[in-house]
């Protein structure tokens, strides 16, 4: 039935075919989008307020900073391009980084007021102090449930009810520049101010010298291949985890200073430059390829980028006192979306076909359900073949596209993948995060934007496959499959009324079963990305045939898929015949589902 998508016994037609998701082949068959950018461009209300950074919030617009208006304001738009600013209370002077804030509120650092400052979706201003000429630049939500930022020579943490701990920058260098933070992909804190430095959230504070030419470092994202990029005078620039620096010259940088950077929806790196004569937007690939675009305000002075919850890249014009966004591709099947009734979410939940947790994981793929959630004009939604789903055109190299013919979803302020919609149901793998708790859900459809709703989040959510109508006589069984020809494991009875090639498995058989949730691996292949080489998941599992312990020969992401895990499990030899409940514990914890397999010699 349309606007249900999930995965019922009748879809099951091949052990690699398996799952909600997902593109069944391999990255070389997917072809990479034309870069046909649309800009466009809104006006802000206050003359010359100077915009410096912006960030999505969690009502899904996007929130920035003024720096040069009296009162100080923060703005926010829509993503229709609506403008509302909130004048800020007396001593807020000069407001600079933003971020959305664990609590679902926008916070922000004041480099002239020596304090942070807090605004609710609603336009309710806090203000927690700090040391007297203390200043702020960098503000990011740390994993830790806290605030992080860059201060005049420490490295600042604030709790949500304004409780400050401060941590010494090791280069004297740092003492009188600002600099932006962000979590990187080790879950410490990375910021550039002067150098690049990197603070643990139980504060151990290191530093790395940048190679020549030593230009200052500007601002940060976390990359898609697991390391730290930043931007710099006549370079964009890479740190992974182990401190190793790598540059890529790019045009029109040289001596000028890039200053915004962000990590955009199809896997580059985004970032902004402001020549003399000119301003870009600039897009480099993990492997160094840059590309540009002018903006349509020739000296715009672009600065502060970030990712928008509508799948665009979204960013400042500081000299215009504009606020520009730039829409590289909708979607590879051509459709553009014309709703524009705002859509409503009335539930969510991790894959119902994967354990239906009221809870998710980074990587997890989850059910949105609700009321007009796509367009029912988008020929997407009856195509002949998978209809509502994804295609090969969708993607950008092994990247998962972040929107479909104007349909998008943010998971706490972070563009989630989306593979599946329809008007009443969308289905989306959540991208990576560290958070933990009840994070905001929103759903954009073209130009409208739902209300926000919380679901929990947790380090792990692991799920294996076994849809509620894959049972027999009151039986839950889990679906496996044989390494060796892709028969189901069923006892052949149950199989033939399911339409399935089917037999029991004997002990010693290689069997292999599916899941999503399980967290990273290593090598790191993040959410959203086609797995390719062999990996071993981070946080391993143990897995049990009642009392009867298994031995598993791959724990990891499955090859040419997107958010699959595979589980190659040896029938333990000693097993008498009859069906055997599965037990499976990750990090000491047993996935709370109840499932059989059927074993007969």
């Amino acid at each position: 039935m349309q606007g249900e998508r999930d995965i019922s016994v009748n879809r099951l037609h091949r052990r690699r075919a398996i799952v909600l998701c997902f593109v069944a082949a391999a990255s070389s068959s997917l072809k990479l989008l034309a870069q046909t950018p649309v800009f466009t461009e809104y006006s802000i209300p206050t003359a010359n307020s100077m915009p410096l950074y912006i960030a999505t919030g969690s009502d899904g617009a996007l929130w920035f900073t003024e720096s040069n208006t009296n009162p100080a304001q923060i703005g926010r738009i829509t993503t229709s391009g609506v403008i509302t600013e909130y004048k800020l209370p007396a001593g807020y002077n000069t407001p600079s980084g933003i971020t959305l804030g664990p609590d679902g509120a926008i916070w922000f650092a004041v480099s002239g007021g020596s304090k942070i400052g807090r605004i609710t979706t609603a336009g309710a201003v806090t203000g927690f102090p700090l040391p007297v000429s203390t200043e702020a630049y960098g503000i990011t939500a740390g994993p830790d449930g806290a605030l992080w930022f860059t201060g005049n020579g420490f490295i600042g943490r604030m709790t949500t009810t304004g409780v400050l701990t401060q941590y010494p920058m090791l280069v004297k260098d740092f003492s009188t520049i600002g600099g932006d933070i962000k979590v990187g992909p080790d879950g410490a804190l990375w910021f550039s101010a002067g150098q690049l430095g990197r603070v643990t959230t139980a504060g151990v504070v290191t530093d790395y010298q940048t190679p020549p030419p030593n230009y200052p470092p500007q601002d940060m994202t976390a990359g898609p291949d697991g390391a730290m990029w930043f931007s710099l005078g006549g370079a964009i620039a890479r740190i992974d985890t182990a401190g190793n620096i790598t540059q890529y010259s790019v045009p029109n940088l040289l001596g000028q200073g890039s200053f915004g950077i962000t990590t955009g929806p199809d896997g580059a790196i985004w970032y902004t430059i402001s020549t003399p004569s000119s301003s870009f937007i600039g897009r480099v690939t993990t492997a160094g390829v840059s590309t540009q675009y002018k903006t349509p305000t020739i000296t715009s002075d672009p600065f502060g980028i970030t990712a928008g919850p509508d799948g665009a890249l979204w960013f400042v014009e500081r000299t215009a006192n504009k606020i520009g966004r730039i829409q590289v591709s909708q979607s590879g099947s051509g459709f553009v979306c014309t709703n524009t009734t705002a859509p409503a979410i009335t539930s969510v939940d991790s894959a119902s076909a994967y354990g239906g947790y009221p809870y998710f994981a980074s990587g997890s793929w989850l059910e949105i359900k609700g009321t007009n959630l796509a367009d029912p004009a988008d020929p997407r939604l009856t195509a002949a073949t998978n209809p509502g789903q994804w295609v090969s055109g969708d993607f950008t190299g092994s990247n998962a596209p972040t929107a479909l013919d104007g349909v998008s979803v943010s998971i706490n302020g972070k563009p989630a993948y989306v593979w599946y919609l329809s008007t009443g149901q969308l289905n989306v793998q959540a991208p990576e995060d560290s958070a933990t708790g009840n994070v905001a859900i929103t759903v954009t459809n073209c130009k409208a934007t739902s209300s926000l709703t919380m679901f929990a989040r947790r380090a792990l959510a692991p799920g294996f496959l076994a849809p509620a109508n894959y049972t027999a006589n009151g039986t839950q069984y889990m679906v496996a499959t044989f390494a060796s020809d892709g028969a189901y494991v069923l006892n052949t009875s149950t199989g033939t009324a399911f339409g399935l090639n089917s037999r029991p498995a004997k002990p010693g058989d290689l069997i292999v079963a599916y899941g999503i949730g399980f967290g990273d691996v290593t090598p790191s292949i993040l959410p959203g990305v086609i797995a390719g080489a062999s990996n071993a998941l981070v946080d391993p599992i143990t897995v049990s045939f009642g009392s009867t312990p298994a031995t598993l020969a791959y724990s990891g992401l499955a090859g040419n898929f997107v958010g699959l895990y595979e589980f190659y499990i040896t029938v333990p030899s000693t097993l008498a015949n009859g069906d055997y409940q599965i037990n499976v514990t990750q990090s000491g914890t047993p996935v709370p589902q109840t499932m059989y397999l059927t074993i007969h010699n």
